[in-house]
């Protein structure tokens, strides 16, 4: 994490590490579904009422291997100051989060596990955000999710407004994490260099998230 940051900054990276943990426990769980426009659903009103609700969420790619998320948050018109959403992505099925693909209000970020640590400095390319109709929509290229041609994620939201802030994640805590394949040619897609491979094996992100990663 860079220098000069403000104090909204650190309580984003706190959030976003709280998240990453969770994810990193539940990814112990099977896959579920697969295709390349899918459709998954999390019950509406399953969190108290001051958190962004998470319910519909569809994944779909085009044959350039871009990837888009498309998640309903019914009871917000637009995103509040203190309102997150992380989207935490497994890339290689080894039980970690190497990418999060987040926004906070109006701040849309990028972040990857490099060498133990989570940065959020270098935006993908690739990577674009926005909000209308109730529907938070994060895009990113699968070049940018580690060539990627499977991965499981899941979805945390919060309204940080207390120290109690009100939660919802989709699918829900004690189940499975929700699958996406995708199915682009494979000229669509550059792999990722050697040396991005060798440095997501040598070290896994946070503390936290690393006592549930099996050393290798």
């Amino acid at each position: 994490m860079r220098a000069g940051l403000t104090g909204g900054d650190l309580r984003y990276s706190r959030w976003v590490v709280v998240f990453a943990a969770a994810a990193c426990l539940l990814l112990l769980a099977p896959f579920a579904g697969a295709s390349n426009s899918s459709l998954f659903a999390d019950a509406a009103a399953d969190a108290p009422a001051a958190a962004p609700d998470l319910t519909d969420v569809q994944v779909s790619n085009d044959d350039a291997g871009n990837v888009a998320f498309r998640i309903s948050i019914p009871n917000r018109s637009a995103l509040g100051d203190t309102d997150l959403v992380a989207l935490l992505i497994d890339a290689d099925a080894k039980l970690g989060t190497e990418y999060a693909l987040d926004v906070l209000a109006d701040r849309y970020l990028f972040g990857r596990c490099i060498r133990g640590q989570w940065s959020f400095t270098k935006r993908a390319a690739s990577f674009s955000g926005a909000f209308a109709g109730s529907t938070l929509t994060l895009k990113a290229n699968r070049r940018d999710l580690g060539a990627a041609k499977r991965f499981t994620f899941r979805i945390g939201a919060a309204s940080t407004t207390s120290s109690d802030a009100a939660y919802d994640f989709a699918p829900d805590t004690g189940t499975a994490a929700w699958s996406y394949e995708v199915i682009a040619p494979q000229d669509a897609v550059k792999k990722p260099t050697l040396k991005a491979k060798r440095a997501v094996k040598k070290k896994h992100c946070k503390p936290r998230v690393r006592r549930c990663v099996k050393r290798r």
